[in-house]
Order: structure tokens, then sequence, then C-alpha cells
């Protein structure tokens, strides 16, 4: 499969001519292949110059009636550094310091939903977090100050070095440390607390994560667990500071209550906060704080780490007793991920604000919510890279329709099979809140969007071309109406008839109206009439048309290596199912727009999966959280509400059922996880967010920003993928340094509490606000 997907990618390079931009309604600048024109076969260089390219769909010239933006207002923070405190790693007289026995230490633990910990408790007369297994994981981060390279073995000893303050829980222990899977030490416990240290081999350190873990030989009972030793803190620094003896403090900080009302942070001397984050343009750091001795802020990026380069002191100011408050320009570090040290020294500091701003200038949301109908056209198995420049045939409906809508370029689905998708988005509550032994069943406690709807007086219709969109499983709540047309043996697709039948059902009703198609031609088997593929020739294996289904399961599965011909002729079917959807969409928005209503309808399409061609060794849909499963195309068109235009910022669809409560001017049921996306849609810069995708498996796959990690089910580093979007792999494996831990952090937040998490409260893992922090005593 790695040899197809190298010549599938060495095709795509003589097949595509890039475009300088998107068309103004394209959908999305994600590139993977090119439709062929005619044949299904690859061009022949000798052959005449191709025709030129197809004029642009014209855009209706009507007007469109934009969201009211006459006023606007200005806004200076980005981030509030304070509510993001327990992200930041903790350094205390040059080294790294894991303190367990608070639960942010929980960051550093191995990624996973139920990690065997247990964080703060009270053993032997200290805080320390208790191992409820006989093996534990840590990944520790070597960047900044503490970056490998600059530390050097000198005359081939190590220079950097690691304590554990830990305490057996059963007698007679042995323990066996590991660093990046390499055994470090065979050790004998005794029953009290020890500080053990260890020299890191400079052959084993790496920049950015390394992987700490400890294997202990028995387990006592403990509680209601069964636990193997307590540990109390992890230091890693340069040899010499670790030999000289444990440091004086362990909390990172204190939380105090501010003058104003508002909490403040005390930071002792000789302490760092550090964060992982990246910045916007012209961003710029704003301290306020008090104390006694000097604030100094130092910045750093990968590549600093990589080439052994020491951080750069950005500001070196005195604390006073009365307030202090100075901008720090990080102009420099923009776009690009970065470490922001905060080091206090001498007595302490206050902090009673650290911000990160960005100024920007946002519309004030004065719009007139109202009641007005409703319509959500779903697709299973669309990609966000449906209406990319250059793909033909072109999707004319789909093309213009973004052109007038408010487009969110990554979207990202809940799930990459259907039925989770869906609970997902219509419920705005995590697929695996809906997962029973049974598979995926919404409960009726929850709240969906069609009952919400209901409840506001709207005849709420639903046709489905699939079977598993049912009442058993609770998808079809709040549904005066719900019907299945399905793919009849004889029928090449039930787009027209699933769109016709919804224009029927809701004719002639005067009272407000929630629409709702599922479409999922776009899946395997791969059927367009033939009228559909005039000029295409299948080539010499290439399975029929009806039985493309089996070819995704024997590829899936291994059992069929397909060559690139054959990838790009199935891609060209699965085209033209897209062609269908594309003429059906078009039916149901020439309806809407036929009979004009005041206020204008909001129209929806949103993907509820992808599929895959052999990017990754696979096909089909399901089984994997690569981008070609989870990224789908979203649009809303709102008239009067939203402008046309688009936001790039990652966004999830557990999001989209309170932004259409939100503009409608309903309110948002307490169930709901998610939260209206109109801040985002406003704000031209908007703050980091978590997109979380999931399979049933456990799997999940974390959005933040240009990076993303997948987690699967099972424990280990093998079980982590990350990469840096729209990135090319590095040839030296680097890297996974501040861009992981950034999107590390997020989802360790997530994961802790993923089954009762509100955005509303809590924002998202990567950018938490004040109250989650205070809600876990923080």
């Amino acid at each position: 499969m790695g040899a197809l997907a190298a010549r599938v990618t060495a095709s795509v390079a003589m097949t595509v001519v890039v475009a300088s931009a998107l068309l103004a309604a394209g959908c999305d600048a994600w590139r993977s292949f090119v439709w062929p024109t005619s044949r299904g076969s690859p061009p022949d260089p000798d052959a005449s110059p191709p025709a030129p390219p197809s004029p642009p769909i014209p855009v209706s010239e009507a007007p469109v009636r934009l969201a009211p933006v006459a006023r606007v207002t200005t806004e200076d923070r980005w981030v509030d550094l304070l509510a993001q405190r327990i992200s930041a790693a903790h350094q205390r007289e040059q080294r790294l310091l894991v303190y367990l026995g608070s639960l942010a230490a929980r960051k550093y633990l191995e990624l996973s939903s139920d990690p065997p910990w247990l964080l703060g408790e009270s053993i032997g007369g200290r805080r320390a977090g208790v191992l409820t297994s006989q093996g534990g994981s840590f990944d520790i981060p070597l960047d900044g100050w503490l970056s490998p390279a600059l530390h050097p073995p000198v005359d081939e000893v190590p220079q950097l070095a690691m304590a554990i303050t830990l305490r057996s829980l059963a007698p007679k222990q042995l323990v066996t440390v590991f660093w990046e899977e390499r055994p470090l030490a065979n050790l004998s416990l005794s029953g009290g607390w020890e500080r053990r240290t260890f020299s890191l081999p400079a052959d084993l350190v790496r920049v950015g994560e390394n992987r700490l873990r400890v294997y202990l030989r028995s387990a006592v009972p403990y509680g209601e667990h069964r636990a193997s030793v307590a540990i109390e803190s992890i230091e890693v620094g340069p040899r010499e500071v670790i030999v000289s003896g444990p440091p004086t403090r362990l909390a990172a900080y204190d939380v105090l209550p501010g003058t104003s009302g508002d909490l403040e942070l005390r930071v002792a001397g000789g302490s760092s906060l550090v964060y992982h984050l990246e910045l916007p343009r012209r961003a710029r750091l704003a301290v306020d704080a008090v104390g006694a001795g000097r604030l100094e802020v130092w910045a750093s990026t990968d590549a600093d780490h990589r080439l052994g380069r020491e951080p750069k002191r950005l500001l070196d100011r005195p604390l006073r007793a009365t307030r202090n408050r100075h901008l720090v320009d990080l102009t420099g570090y923009a776009g690009v991920p970065a470490r922001l040290e905060i080091r206090v020294h001498g007595n302490h500091a206050r902090f009673r604000g650290l911000d990160l701003e960005a100024r920007r200038t946002a519309p004030v949301d004065r719009r007139a919510r109202s009641l007005r109908d409703v319509y959500v056209f779903a697709v299973e198995g669309a990609r966000a890279d449906l209406c990319t420049p250059g793909f033909v045939p072109r999707l004319g409906a789909l093309e213009r329709f973004f052109a007038e809508s408010m487009v969110f370029d990554r979207a990202y689905a809940l799930g990459s099979a259907a039925v989770p998708s869906h609970a997902g988005w219509m419920s705005s509550v995590v697929p695996p809140n809906h997962l029973t032994v049974r598979g995926t069943y919404v409960a009726g406690s929850q709240i969906m969007l069609a009952e919400s709807l209901d409840r506001a007086g709207f005849r709420n219709v639903g046709i489905s071309a699939n079977a598993d969109v049912n009442d058993s499983r609770g998808l079809t709540a709040g549904f005066g109406d719900f019907q299945h047309i399905l793919r009849a043996p004889s029928q090449t697709s039930p787009a027209s008839a699933v769109v016709e039948r919804l224009v029927e059902q809701l004719a002639g009703h005067d009272g407000r109206k929630f629409g709702f198609v599922n479409l999922n031609d776009p899946q395997a088997p791969y059927v367009p009439p033939p009228s559909l593929l005039e000029g295409v020739i299948p080539p010499q294996d290439a399975p029929a048309r009806h039985l493309t289904h089996m070819w995704v399961g024997r590829v899936r599965l291994g059992k069929h290596e397909p060559s690139l011909e054959e990838v790009t002729y199935v891609r060209r079917l699965y085209r033209g199912e897209l062609q269908l959807v594309d003429r059906a969409f078009a039916r149901l928005i020439a309806a809407i727009d036929s009979e004009p209503v005041d206020p204008a309808p909001i129209v929806v399409f949103l993907g509820v999966h992808g599929e895959e061609f052999l990017e990754h060794g696979g096909a089909g849909h399901g089984r994997t959280l690569f981008d070609e499963s989870i990224h789908v195309p979203f649009a809303i068109r709102a008239p009067g509400l939203l402008a046309p235009g688009r936001v790039s910022t990652p966004v999830d669809l557990l999001d989209l059922t309170p932004t259409l409560a939100d503009l409608l001017g309903l309110e948002a049921a307490s169930t709901w996880q998610g939260e209206s996306l109109v801040g985002v849609i406003d704000d031209p810069i908007p703050p980091p967010r978590l997109a979380v995708s999931h399979l049933g498996d456990g799997s999940r796959a974390a959005i933040v920003g240009r990076h993303k990690l997948i987690l699967g089910p099972g424990r280990g580093r093998g079980a982590q993928q990350y990469r840096e979007l729209n990135a090319a792999p590095r040839l030296d494996g680097g890297g996974d340094g501040v861009g992981l831990r950034i999107v590390r952090n997020a989802l360790t937040w997530h994961l802790w509490e993923e089954h009762r998490w509100r955005r509303t409260r809590w924002g998202t893992g990567a950018n938490l606000r004040p109250a989650f922090a205070l809600d876990h005593g923080l």
C-alpha cells in the first residue's frame, strides 16, 4: 500500500495544475486527487493540450442580505493565560518539576480517558500520585533551557539527569525505570520515601516529548483499587542541579483572591510558568504583576530547541509593590509553535493579569433573531475537498451555495461513521456518551435539535436514505414525520426521490418548518448512471460499479492492492455520485427560493463523514480518523444573520445545534455540550479551539490549529500519531515538539471530563475558561 500511495502522490504532482487561489465559490483548499476529465487512466504526455478550463459558474446577482455590522467593537484579549495555568509546565530552580500532588500533573500522564493514577493523594504526610496498576507512563517535554542540544555529554558523561521521589506501597517492592523504553535501572524500594536519581544517556533524550515508564513487581489493595507505588515528584534538569538535592518548593503557584474580586496567581521566586502555544500576527503579552524581585519573559521555537540555541529574553524588569504593567511584543514568534516562559526571581510575584493580546475589531452583534424555517442537508461520504478547484465535473449548485454562505473550511465530523456522527450533531453530545453495548443509541434524556424546534412550534419532517437513522436509535425524536427512501436494486440513486418527498411533505404548510434530508449516495457501491460517465473507460481489472462495495472491503482487508488506474476510476464513480447529490441539492434550493418568506430560511449543508481512497492504504469510511474520513464540508446560509464568508478555525459539528438555536433566538438545552459558533464567526482572529472526532473503539482525533493528534485505543507511543497538517514530513524525524504539546494538553483536559464537558462553561481544552480550573480546585 505504501508503494501505491507514493505512486498516487506522484501522479497528482504530474496531473494537477495548482490554482493560485481558491475560486470564490470553492469549498476547501485541501487537495489530494484531481478528477479525470474523460478517461480513467493518467494523461498521455504526448497528447494534445487539454481544453481550457470551464468558465466560472455564475453567482446570483440578487442582493444578499448581510448581517448588520455597522458598528464594531475593539478587542485586545486573545487568551487568558491565568485561566490556562494548569496547562503550563512548571520549572523550579533550573529543572522541570512534575508534582503529582496536584491534579495539574495530569498533563504529563500517558494520554488516556482513564489513566491508572490517583493524583493528589495523601501518603505518609505528603501529597502524591498513586499508581493503581503495576505500570505507568509519563510524557516529559524537553525544550527551552532543557533542550538536549544545550547539554551535550562531557567526557562521555551525560549532562541531563532525573530524580524520582517515590514510596513503595507493597513490601519487598522492585521497580524498573525506563526512558524511551530503555531500562535505566532496576531498584529495590524500602517502605519510606526515597529520592532516586538517574543519568539520562545522550542517545536517549530527544527534543520534545520523552517517554518515562515505571514498572513495579507487585500491587496491594488500596481502597477500591490495587496500588503499587506513590510518586511525589519527577525532576529533570542539568546533572549538577539534580544531584545537588530536591527543590525547595513543589507547588507551581498559589491561587489567591484578588483585590477586585478576580483571582491572582502567586509564583515564588526561582519558578517559571512555561506555555506552549501558537501566536497570531502582531500578538503581545500583557503582564500585570506586583512583587519583590525581577520578572523575565523568554521565548523559543522548535528550531531553537533542535539547534541548541538558547531562548531569547524579551523582558527583564524589576517587580514593585505597586502595580506593574508590561507589554511584550511577540511579533517575531507569530505563526510558529513557540515556548513562552515567564520567570520570577527574588521573593515572589503576584500576577493580576497575564493575557495574550491580539488587537482586532469585531462587529457588534445586532442580529434580529427570530424563528424562521430551517433546512439541514446532510450527506454521508462527502469530503471537504468536493469543490476543490480543478476537480471535474463541477458541482455547480454546491459552488453557488458556498458563495452565498458562511463556510467553515476546517469542519470535522464527530465520527467517521454515520450513526455516531448524526447522534453527536443532532444532540450536541459527544458520541461516547451515546455508546452502549449494542452500539450507538441516544438516550431519552437527551434533547435533540428536532425536539427543541418542535417545542417552538415547528413542523419537523425528515427523509433519510440511510435506514440506520431511525427511531430505535433515538435519532428521529422530535420529528412529526420521518420517512426512509432506500436505494432499490434497479435504482441508481435515491437522492432526487428523497428531496422530492421532503418538498411534497412541507408544501402548503404555513407555519415554521424544519426539513432534514440525509443522503448516502457517495458511499460504496458507487453506481452513478451511465449518462454521467460519458467518455470514462474502465481500466483493466476495474470493479463493476455495483460491486465497488466489495472492492472497498477487499482493499481495506489487504486482500487486494489496486492499481493507480483502478483508484482513479473508482474515484470518478464517486464523483458521479456527488453529481447526483448536487442535482438533488439544486432541486431543494430551487424549491426553497421559489416561495420567498420573511425572514429567509436558514439552510445548512454538512458532510456526515468522508471517504478514503488509498491515501493511507485503506478505503471507505468508519475505520480511521484520517482527515479524508472526518474533514467534511459545512456551510450555513442565513440571510440577514450571517454574511457570506469563510472561517478557517477548526470546528467540529458538536456546535451545529447550539448555533442554529442561537440564530433562531431559542434557549440552548441544558444537556448540550457544544456552544454557538456565532462568536467564532464574528471574531477575525478567533482564539484556539479543540475539535475532536471519535471512533467506537475509543480512538480520538484532536485538532488544534495546524496540529493533529490521533490517539488509538491501545497504550504506548505506537497508539499516538501526530502530524502538522499541510506540512511536509520532516526528514530529521523532528516536528513533534511544541505542536504536539499544544494539542496534547488540550486533549488531556477533554479526556478528563469528556462525558460532562460544557463548552459554554469550560471553553475547549485549547482555550480553557476560568471556571475549568476553579471547578477542579486548581
